[in-house]
């Protein structure tokens, strides 16, 4: 399939992620690049740890990709990044200069439904669930977004396979067992982060659904 029409399914079936992310961030006052402030190494809920240095931020630690479905998103890294550099070309955003960087997986993107109710999470290396696009701090109570699950008809999910899946899908469970009880949501894996980082920042950042389409790019 060529770039132009990988672009255009893309666009099709990441819409409703993308125009959700622009709320989410919108509500949180703009995506922070603020590093967590969740010490690293501090795995709570079993993703497995990756070595760092202390010039990269939690947020942006390497997750290995060990599992089937991570295996495959970055697989699916290429034609995506060509299909995301076209959405942002669209828009009148410059293109970065990411030559000579290789992408870092560094985020699952979890969605998690129960009755009309929907919670989004990023959960990073040290396994630690946050709201998704508020990496400042562990989520909970006070920093999750309740939204219409209505949001989520369009998504492309996949059950949790491989351990940091299920890890980061615990984790997920783990805050909405204290910041909503009495309530069973079904939580799925909506996605993968990988960031092209340069000096302990990101120039780029590139999200895949498990089908290996565009989630969001920025």
């Amino acid at each position: 399939m060529g770039a132009a029409a990988y672009g255009e399914v893309a666009m099709r079936r990441s819409a409703w992620v993308v125009t959700m992310g622009l709320v989410v961030c919108v509500a949180l006052a703009g995506c922070s690049g603020s590093p967590s402030s969740t010490a690293p190494g501090g795995s709570k809920h079993g993703v497995k740890d990756a070595a760092t240095t202390p010039d990269v931020p939690e947020e942006f630690a390497a997750i290995p990709v060990d599992g089937a479905n991570e295996k495959a998103a970055l697989a699916a890294v290429p034609e995506a990044l060509k299909a995301g550099l076209e959405m942002r070309k669209g828009t009148g955003q410059p293109e970065p200069d990411i030559s000579g960087i290789d992408p870092t997986f560094t985020a699952y993107l979890v969605s998690a439904v129960s009755g009309n109710t929907l919670v989004l999470f990023e959960v990073h290396a040290d396994g630690v669930a946050h709201a998704l696009y508020n990496p400042a701090k562990p989520a909970d109570a006070t920093t999750i977004m309740k939204q219409d699950a209505s949001l989520n008809s369009g998504a492309i999910l996949a059950d949790p396979a491989s351990d940091a899946e299920k890890a980061a899908a615990a984790a997920a469970k783990a805050v909405l067992d204290t910041a909503i009880p009495g309530k069973d949501f079904t939580i799925k894996i909506l996605g993968y982060r990988f960031n092209y980082l340069k000096d302990g920042a990101s120039v780029l950042q590139l999200e895949v659904n498990p089908d290996g389409g565009v989630v969001s790019i920025s």
